[in-house]
């Protein structure tokens, strides 16, 4: 009786209007970030002191941007967040968000294997609000783990997750996911095979997802 109460309850959720809706969905998405975190973590933790250096003279040759931490990191998380509000299929909010947390047990899997570190700035001095965001992000996130990029991965689950539902408004996280590309560089927080690599992962963990519902449809 509990579990059928429980399974009434998540489906009177799911197919809310409004505002009850939108709470549900949050809570959806605050989980899913809070568990990809917690599958980063201790990964992140465990292969600390083990490096690959990738870098190239592309990856040297781009300047450090510090203003366009705001799209990589609150630019990455709006993209995501959207993308979870606008979808119209309900379906595909669940897909996606289990295609997130596929992507980012790829990604553990080449951090055992390949770990590597992207050397920050850090003779960098700065004051101000953006040098402020930019040091607190770099305090609660480690320097290693790069290959592949998780932001640019979910970003792009986020982005096809749109398309799959050929919403009108699938140009905004399409855009953020450009833009989280291309901050990887700026922020100097990846190798551009770093970020290659996180829209592969990104198209795999989506399509294995979505080949697996459809089987379940």
């Amino acid at each position: 009786m509990i579990w059928q109460d429980i399974r009434a309850w998540h489906a009177e959720l799911s197919h809310a209007k409004g505002a009850r809706r939108h709470a549900w969905r949050l809570v959806v998405l605050v989980v899913s970030l809070a568990g990809v975190a917690a599958i980063y973590s201790p990964v992140a933790a465990l292969t600390e002191g083990r490096s690959h250096d990738f870098m190239t003279a592309f990856d040297e040759a781009i300047p450090f941007v510090p203003w366009t931490w705001w799209i990589y990191f609150p630019g990455y998380i709006f993209g995501l967040a959207f993308s979870v509000f606008a979808l119209q299929d309900q379906r595909i909010v669940y897909r996606s968000i289990g295609a997130i947390v596929v992507a980012q047990l790829i990604n553990c899997v080449f951090y055992f294997v390949i770990p590597s570190t992207f050397p920050r700035p850090t003779d960098w001095q700065a004051t101000g609000f953006t040098a402020d965001a930019i040091y607190w992000y770099w305090t609660m996130d480690r320097p290693n783990n790069t290959f592949p990029s998780t932001h640019v991965a979910v970003a792009v689950v986020g982005a096809l997750a749109m398309w799959r539902d050929r919403n009108r408004f699938r140009w905004v996280p399409t855009l953020t996911a450009v833009g989280v590309f291309i901050t990887v560089h700026t922020t100097k927080q990846h190798y551009w095979i770093d970020a290659i690599a996180g829209v592969v992962v990104g198209f795999v963990a989506h399509h294995l997802v979505y080949r697996w519902g459809s089987r379940r449809d």
